[in-house]
């Protein structure tokens, strides 16, 4: 196992294609990265849309761009009203023909809002279409708001049994100085597979308050919370706990 320089690592928990922007941006600080995906995307089969009977689509990741684009008719994505978590999705979801809302939105929550704002007052719902289990909820905050929404789910994520080889020794060796994590779901994917390894000198930076609420069943040095899901901000925390 070698390494770019003396550094500890920085561990990020996410498939190896969006993950790459973030490695990048920390190797040009100097900052070793490992890329661990820690579980596999299924497909779920679902009925056919109606896409009619909705005034607008929320989608929620890559993966449910990418699924639906394989599923549905081209005319029905170009013709709704389409508005994504983050602008990695909605770069993908243009490209892939989607009628994408450009907003100023940087976590599910803020998006949300700005759905709220410019929708229509009419009876049609929100279509939200994503992974069976969703990092933030926006039906709630609908409903408050007297609009009504439906989710379809499209995909769910398969954990991975073990750590990869590389990643295991780092941890053995304590050679994990920071470790990112998106999500609630992949917080409790990685716990499982935490189970032997020392925590107290690792950093956590993560995506919201469910997600730290789960991660603190074990004593870290440190978990920030990132409300704002641009890649910039996970990079300044990292980058920031390496340098102090």
């Amino acid at each position: 196992m070698t390494s770019h320089n003396s550094k500890p690592y920085t561990l990020i928990l996410r498939n190896i294609e969006r993950a790459l922007a973030l490695k990048e941006l920390l190797v040009s600080n100097n900052i070793n990265v490992i890329i661990e995906p820690i579980y596999t995307i299924a497909p779920i089969k679902f009925k056919p849309i109606a896409f009619e009977e909705y005034q607008a689509l929320l989608i929620t990741s890559v993966n449910t761009i990418k699924i639906l684009a394989k599923n549905v008719c081209k005319e029905d994505i170009r013709k709704i009203k389409t508005y994504c978590v983050g602008k990695v999705t909605e770069k993908y979801a243009f490209e892939a023909g989607f009628n994408c809302v450009q907003t100023s939105a940087k976590s599910g929550e803020t998006l949300a809002n700005e759905v709220i704002k410019k929708i229509k007052d009419n009876n049609k719902k929100i279509l939200i279409v994503g992974a069976k289990n969703l990092a933030y909820d926006p039906i709630p905050k609908f409903k408050h708001a007297n609009i009504s929404a439906k989710r379809i789910v499209v995909y769910k994520k398969i954990p991975n049994q073990k750590l990869s080889h590389t990643c295991s020794k780092l941890l053995e060796y304590e050679q994990v100085s920071n470790i990112v994590i998106y999500s609630p779901e992949t917080a409790i994917i990685f716990l499982r597979l935490m189970k032997k390894y020392e925590t107290k000198n690792i950093n956590i930076v993560c995506l919201g308050i469910k997600t730290k609420e789960i991660l603190e069943i074990y004593n870290w040095k440190k978990v920030q919370i990132v409300d704002n899901i641009e890649l910039k901000n996970f990079a300044n925390n990292i980058i920031k706990s390496n340098v102090i």
